[in-house]
C-alpha cells in the first residue's frame, strides 16, 4: 500500500472538457456570462465595469477590456442582460450592496443592434 494513486481521466468523477472551442486553433481566454452562465470566448462578451467617476451604482461598458476594477462579462444580447437583471447577477459579480442602474449597458446593446 505503500504506492499512491493514481489519478485518470475515467472514472465516474471524470468530466469531458467542457471548452466552448474545441478547434485546434480557437484558444485564448474564457469567461463566463453572468445572465446565462454559459462559458464563451471573452471576444464574444461585453464587460461591465462600476464607473470610475465615483459615482455609486453608475454601471460602464468596457468595450476595450482594459477599464481598472472587477468586471462582470456578458454575452452582448438583451436576453441576457434580461437574465442578469432578474438573477441580481451583475452586483454580485462586482461584489456591490444594492442595485446598479443597467440603463447604459441597455442603451449600449439598443446602438449595437442597429
Amino acid at each position: 500500500m505503500g504506492r499512491r494513486a493514481r489519478l485518470s481521466g475515467t472514472g465516474p468523477r471524470a468530466q469531458p472538457s467542457t471548452s466552448p472551442c474545441t478547434a485546434p486553433g480557437c484558444t485564448g481566454p474564457v469567461r463566463t456570462c453572468v445572465g446565462c452562465r454559459e462559458r464563451d470566448q471573452r471576444s464574444a462578451l461585453l464587460r461591465l465595469v462600476l464607473e470610475p467617476s465615483g459615482r455609486e451604482g453608475l454601471l460602464a461598458v468596457d468595450v476595450r477590456g482594459c477599464l481598472p476594477g472587477r468586471g462582470a462579462w456578458i454575452h452582448p444580447t438583451s436576453a441576457c442582460l434580461a437574465l442578469a437583471e432578474r438573477r441580481r447577477a451583475v452586483p454580485r459579480a462586482l461584489r456591490v450592496t444594492g442595485p446598479l442602474d443597467l440603463s447604459g449597458v441597455r442603451d449600449h446593446l439598443e446602438q449595437s443592434d442597429r
